[in-house]
């Protein structure tokens, strides 16, 4: 019997119809609303193979179901208002009496309108907002609801509190602040008309897609459409760290109320020997070559690693292990961490993968990073003791105490349907779950960042994951918060987006998000202290004109004070901070070095502005009263750079400071070293300014009355290593009074305290 014929026929059988109680209206609701809930759980786990033949089952059969219970529903109710009418028309009238009726999914946009009918005593129909006439109970559902964004140029102005802790609860900190009833969130004071947009928890896998679907479409392929801008690279190569989040792009040195020369491990501190250029003081980094002052230990290019003992001037090479990247393609390796007898490697590559949809056979190919921990008590013979592999390309990493965070960017596969997609990672395999997603309310880009810790006593298996459904361009990590940076562009303005989340003993927390007008030079432009965030920033006006801003939020982002309109025509080229007070270089024809009081965050002032020719790319604290900028020269009038520059700032008073020493090597326009702090070696207690440049390593030193004196200029022709060494692969580091110049297959020693001669190579 056809639909419509089953329907003629309900409509004859009306009268005389009495529907079982399993098919009142309010069942129905009730096994709707259960249904529901079943389908919201099942969502929570991945997709199995057999999805695909239960929608076609729900099609095939689930229409004749569905409108025999829509018919009678509907009759019976029909029934119901009838007799409730006439009922009415017998009763005193009463203006406050309400009477709420049950609702189908016809009288309603869907099932998350905010809006109940009313019938009136004098049985007309009003409608009224939820929110003015629920339960507690109703109001904790709709505050759980999912919002949406009808208008993408409608945000909300502030920081909104993501939900910290309890997640199934979708509480939300408030700090007193009331809460937008439109979102359950909280806004507060904006910096920017166009802040950030609130992000929340996801519910469900669907939730997420549905987002990104709606904001994006279908992104089929990498190389077209909305993902054309951040495509994976066609020559088959994975996407390296230095093009997202790495190569320079970093932060700074928290120094808290102390000068701190070089930010150290506390086990380092007293010792004598380099350790890797840290932004934060006890959030340790990886690198490319490491030591622990009896060792060095070097990352190769064949996707192994030695280990080389320094005694003194003689070298000794104890082993060399190549890493297991079976199932890997293109792989390559990124960086490590040393912590005593721990070694722990990370390397990427990628990784193809069998897939079966209902007995179709079809291979997938994704981007894998790999952390490799292993003991090396015996450097002789290093033995792995544990591997973790997390989906997405290497992005970065930070190490606190036995705890590693790792952090990867990776690209969804948005098709038409939910069911076609592909957009939840893995970890060991295992899909991140649903509410560990965050969802933006307006993300700029469709590809996520992976945070995921591992403790590196038990390194095979995760701790703790967080994906924040966003791009990350920089990353700064103080020694409690994680401050993920992404700019975006709207309405021809760039906005900086800046998520944080908390972490401790490994466990991740989101807890605000904000942002601040412009972009961002580097993490170096992000700062933490006593709790409050300072953020240097460059803009356009109307005019396309450029200016720079320095911004200070409190913990949860909100605007506490801002300085506008600075160094107009110039960009932000580096900028440190060191305790209450920060500096920041700006360019076009010359240099202006900016010293701002931060004592009191709700009022700074810009105490100084320097200006010298040529700007500073990177600057470091050195010694009490002295500021280290290296840099490039430039000509005053036409900005053209002209040399490689490095100068002394005497900072004593910060409202006057002054270049008290300078050095420019002619002719070098371009030293990629000073763009990445990990490739610098810079210790005032040894007085060692090391880098490298053009195929030669560079070592100055600084002393009041001389000014900059230079050490050292080793050519690497010298001994054939120039196809070795390059800023990628080689570092410089000092135990005792040895300085070594380690790269991929070579360690060559220099006697510091005789003349910097240099003494016997070892090649491996």
């Amino acid at each position: 019997m056809k639909e419509k014929e089953l329907l003629e026929l309900l409509k004859q059988e009306a009268e005389s119809v009495t529907p079982p109680d399993s098919l009142k209206p309010d069942a129905i609701e009730a096994m709707l609303k259960a249904g529901a809930q079943s389908t919201s759980a099942s969502e929570v786990a991945p997709k199995k193979n057999t999805s695909k033949k239960f929608y076609r089952y729900l099609a095939r059969y689930g229409s004749i179901a569905a409108v025999f219970v829509l018919g009678i529903t509907v009759l019976w109710q029909s029934n119901q208002i009838s007799s409730l009418k006439e009922n009415q028309a017998s009763v005193p009238q009463q203006e406050d009496q309400v009477m709420i009726l049950p609702q189908t999914e016809e009288e309603t946009d869907g099932p998350e309108t905010s809006q109940d009918t009313k019938v009136s005593a004098a049985g007309g129909a009003e409608t009224a907002q939820t929110a003015e006439a629920s339960t507690e109970q109703a109001a904790a559902e709709n505050a759980a609801e999912p919002t949406e964004a009808n208008d993408p140029e409608q945000t909300i102005a502030g920081s909104s509190v993501v939900s910290a802790g309890a997640k199934a609860d979708q509480e939300t900190e408030t700090d007193g602040t009331d809460a937008d009833e439109s979102t359950g969130l909280t806004p507060s004071a904006s910096s920017y008309e166009d802040i950030y947009d609130a992000f929340r928890y996801a519910e469900t896998y669907q939730q997420v897609y549905d987002t990104l679907h709606s904001l994006f479409g279908s992104i089929k392929s990498y190389d077209s459409g909305a993902a054309a801008d951040y495509a994976v690279p066609t020559d088959g190569a994975s996407i390296s760290g230095s093009q997202m989040a790495r190569g320079g792009e970093v932060g700074v040195a928290e120094m808290e109320d102390v000068i701190v020369e070089n930010a150290v491990s506390d086990s380092a501190a007293s010792a004598d020997y380099s350790v890797t250029n840290l932004q934060e003081l006890g959030v340790d980094e990886g690198d490319i070559v490491k030591t622990d002052g009896t060792y060095i230990y070097i990352l190769k290019e064949n996707l192994s690693f030695a280990i080389v003992k320094a005694d003194g001037t003689s070298l000794t090479l104890m082993s060399t292990t190549p890493l297991d990247t079976s199932g890997l393609s293109y792989s390559a390796i990124r960086e490590m961490y040393l912590d005593g007898n721990t070694l722990s490697i990370i390397a990427e590559g990628r990784q193809t993968f069998l897939e079966n949809d209902e007995d179709i056979y079809y291979s997938s190919t994704k981007d894998m990073t790999v952390l490799y921990t292993w003991d090396i008590t015996d450097r002789s013979h290093p033995v792995l003791t544990g591997t973790l592999n997390q989906e997405g390309f290497y992005s970065d990493s930070r190490k606190v105490g036995n705890y590693m965070y790792l952090f990867t960017g990776y690209y969804p596969y948005i098709a038409d349907t939910y069911e076609e997609s592909t957009i939840v990672p893995r970890i060991n395999g295992e899909s991140i779950p649903a509410d560990d997603f965050y969802l933006p309310e307006l993300p700029s880009r469709q590809n996520y960042l992976i945070i995921a810790s591992v403790d590196l006593t038990h390194p095979e298996r995760v701790l703790d994951q967080k994906v924040l459904v966003s791009a990350a361009d920089h990353f700064y990590v103080s020694a409690e918060n994680i401050y993920i940076a992404e700019e975006s562009y709207r309405r021809n303005e760039t906005t900086t987006g800046i998520t944080k989340f908390h972490y401790e003993n490994g466990q991740i927390t989101g807890v605000v998000a904000g942002s601040v007008k412009g972009y961002l030079n580097n993490s170096f432009s992000m700062n933490e202290y006593k709790g409050c965030l300072r953020v240097v920033s460059t803009y356009y006006d109307e005019n396309y004109e450029e200016w720079n801003s320095l911004y200070v939020l409190d913990e949860s982002l909100r605007q506490l004070s801002v300085i506008d309109d600075l160094g107009k025509g110039e960009t932000i080229r580096s900028a440190r901070f060191l305790g209450d007070t920060g500096y920041f270089v700006t360019f076009r024809q010359t240099d202006p070095l900016f010293s701002v009081d931060l004592s009191d965050p709700t009022n700074p002032k810009i105490l100084g502005e320097l200006k010298v020719s040529g700007f500073s790319s990177y600057l470091h604290f050195y010694g009490e009263n002295l500021l280290l900028g290296i840099g490039y020269e430039a000509d005053e009038t036409t900005g053209i750079t002209s040399g490689l520059k490095l100068s002394m700032f005497d900072i004593s008073d910060p409202a006057n400071v002054t270049e008290v020493s300078r050095t420019i090597l002619p002719g070098i326009t371009w030293c990629p070293a000073i763009e990445n702090y990990k490739e610098i070696l810079v210790d005032p207690e040894k007085n060692v300014i090391g880098f490298y440049c053009d195929n030669r390593y560079l070592v100055y030193s600084y002393h009041i009355d001389e000014g900059f004196t230079r050490e050292l200029i080793y050519d690497f022709y010298t001994d054939d290593l120039s196809g070795a060494a390059n800023h990628y692969t080689m570092r410089g580091l000092y135990i005792g009074n040895i300085l070594y110049l380690a790269g991929n297959t070579f360690v060559v020693p220099f006697d510091m305290e005789n003349g910097w001669t240099k003494q016997e190579l070892l090649t491996f």
